[in-house]
């Protein structure tokens, strides 16, 4: 996971972004942990840095630590303590598309219950977690014209860091037009199961249930490979499903915002 911290352009502020890499067969418990923890101790040494640098400067990285690793506990039990619908554990050993459609029918999940499927999976059942991120703008962007930072704020105004030669319009269209999948893998074996999910839908701008935000899923049951499925996933398409998941409480900053790698 990079971590980037942006000054904004007046001095006043600044914006800390984490962008996850790929990774591939791996264990979602430890990734996660991982992740949380480096995000914890990030933000902590930023607001504590901010409201009194001085004190912060004889803070040891051991402080830093061990409150990521209480804060990790709490969301760990949070998301262990979270119920997960007998269906998603029944998917995993189902035997056929038409059974897998028929599982998932009605269906929504939340990002606790969506980690903790993810959890079960793998300590109870024994599928790997891979996560794939593609992004693809629209033809003919000059990508070397953008900021470092955009972000459309809920009035429609347009924040930006770094330099950049676009108008506010072109900014605006920059993200409305952006194309991003997000996918997470389980694999065992042969078999394997995706969930994934596109910005557009994120933000609400998909047709389905007005604007539900929403998974979708395949699997090797498909008819497809698990490579042509990346590849697909991480091209301009996606592969073809009609199976959809509401996403419920869905909340946090919106997936709006651009940083430049």
């Amino acid at each position: 996971m990079e971590e980037h911290i942006i000054p904004d352009d007046d001095g006043k502020g600044k914006t800390i972004a984490f962008i996850g890499a790929d990774i591939e067969f791996t264990d979602p418990v430890a990734y996660y942990q991982e992740r949380e923890k480096r995000k914890t101790i990030t933000l902590q040494k930023q607001l504590l840095h901010a409201a009194d640098p001085v004190k912060a400067a004889f803070l040891s990285e051991g402080f830093y630590s061990k409150n990521a690793e209480k804060e990790w506990q709490e969301r760990y039990g949070q998301i262990m303590g979270t119920e997960v619908p007998q269906s998603f554990i029944s998917l995993l050993n189902s035997a056929s598309k038409r059974e897998q459609e028929k599982l998932l029918k009605g269906q929504s999940l939340t990002p606790f219950r969506l980690a903790a499927f993810l959890f079960r999976a793998y300590q109870e059942f024994g599928f790997t977690f891979s996560n794939y991120t593609a992004e693809h703008h629209h033809k003919g962007l000059d990508e070397s014209a953008l900021p470092v930072l955009i972000e459309v704020k809920e009035d429609g105004s347009v924040k930006t860091a770094g330099e950049t030669t676009m108008t506010e319009g072109q900014l605006k269209n920059v993200v409305s037009q952006r194309r991003v999948t997000v996918a997470k893998f389980l694999d065992k074996g042969d078999a394997w199961h995706c969930f994934f999910t596109v910005y557009r839908s994120l933000r609400g701008e998909e047709s389905w249930q007005d604007g539900q935000p929403h998974f979708h899923y395949i699997s090797d049951k498909w008819g497809i490979s698990r490579k042509d499925a990346v590849a697909q996933l991480k091209g301009d398409k996606y592969p073809s499903t009609s199976v959809h998941i509401a996403l419920l409480d869905y909340g946090g900053k919106k997936p709006e915002q651009r940083d430049k790698k």
